[in-house]
């Protein structure tokens, strides 16, 4: 008797989180600018197929989409405590279930695979330009191949080229990079103070990247948007509950430690104004990397103007300007290493 294959279709954003904003399981979805419209199925939303696979894994492919299944099951007694039984503050451990949730929506998603592969693109990029033709032929001189002035050239000049390279990262690169970052990164949600915002009849959106930073403009440009030093994060948690997690500097210079943050003890509950409901949904759409997500009913509360789609495109000069320095795009400017 064969074996089945396990599922190939995974949720990149939890179908029961969706079901927050779903009418018989019925969804809108507005693709970014916001022309093309339609309406899914929980079912279908947010479904890449084999996303999360891990190819010859002694536990078998699906492994990780398991693993994953076990922590939404545990996350989704706390939405129903939050949104169905008006229990807040939470216990101190469904107050460690939702942070670890939150966190990892942050790292699991497209968005972060999408910043993996540009990161190791600007990388390569950064390698090339420093090379220089010189560089090709000595890498090629070390692996046996006699290269040309005029050979590195042509292959440096092709490197360089806009679209010359490209990375893939595997389900497995990107599931290791999760397993490191998720315990560090942590704290910096468990952390911080958390205010539920209960809104009576004005409807809340959604996006394919449900956790958004706030910035701090008091921190320099390129730290503004850091887990760390953000001023905030939101999280629309359905279509009638958001949560805000302020900054904990505060209750820190108040002598408030951070253990007792984390206890909850200093979280609060407080209806949502008008003004709260255009500022979370405002929010969610600039940050959404390709779609909204909403409930049918809730069509008047997507705001009118939307951004495009998130380009993908981090160049060197991008991650020079997020430091506040100047490229230096001549290979001859760069130090030797």
């Amino acid at each position: 008797m064969g074996t089945s294959r396990p599922p190939r279709r995974h949720h990149v954003v939890p179908r029961f989180y969706l079901e927050g904003f779903a009418k018989a399981r019925l969804l809108r979805v507005v693709d970014l600018p916001g022309d093309n419209r339609f309406t899914q199925s929980v079912t279908s939303a947010t479904v890449e197929n084999d996303y999360y696979t891990v190819e010859s894994h002694p536990e078998g492919g699906d492994v990780f989409e398991r693993a994953l299944g076990r922590i939404e099951a545990e996350a989704s007694q706390v939405f129903r405590q939050v949104t169905q039984e008006n229990m807040w503050p939470l216990h101190p451990v469904d107050r460690e279930t939702l942070a670890t949730f939150i966190t990892l929506q942050l790292l699991r998603g497209p968005a972060q695979r999408e910043q993996l592969k540009q990161t190791a693109l600007a990388v390569a990029r950064l390698i090339i330009s420093a090379s220089g033709p010189h560089g090709l032929q000595r890498l090629a001189a070390a692996h046996g191949e006699d290269l040309s002035a005029a050979e590195a050239k042509k292959t440096w000049e092709q490197l360089s080229a806009d679209g010359a390279l490209d990375v893939t990262i595997s389900a497995a690169t990107h599931i290791g990079h999760l397993g490191y970052l998720l315990p560090r990164l942590l704290k910096y949600i468990h952390g911080r103070p958390w205010a539920l915002v209960r809104f009576e009849r004005r409807g809340l959106i959604t996006s394919d990247a449900p956790v958004y930073m706030i910035p701090d403009p008091k921190m320099p440009p390129h730290m503004r948007m850091g887990l760390q030093t953000a001023r905030g994060l939101a999280f629309p948690v359905d279509r009638r509950h958001a949560l805000l997690l302020s900054s904990p500097e505060p209750f820190i210079r108040g002598g408030v430690s951070v253990e007792e943050v984390m206890t909850g003890a200093w979280d609060l509950a407080r209806p949502g104004t008008t003004k709260d409901e255009r500022a979370v949904n405002l929010s969610t759409a600039l940050n959404a990397r390709k779609r909204l997500y909403h409930h049918p009913d809730d069509e008047q509360y997507v705001p009118s103007i939307l951004p495009e789609p998130v380009d993908s495109h981090l160049s060197a000069e991008d991650i020079y300007a997020q430091h506040g320095e100047d490229y230096p795009g001549d290979p001859e400017d760069w130090p030797d290493s």
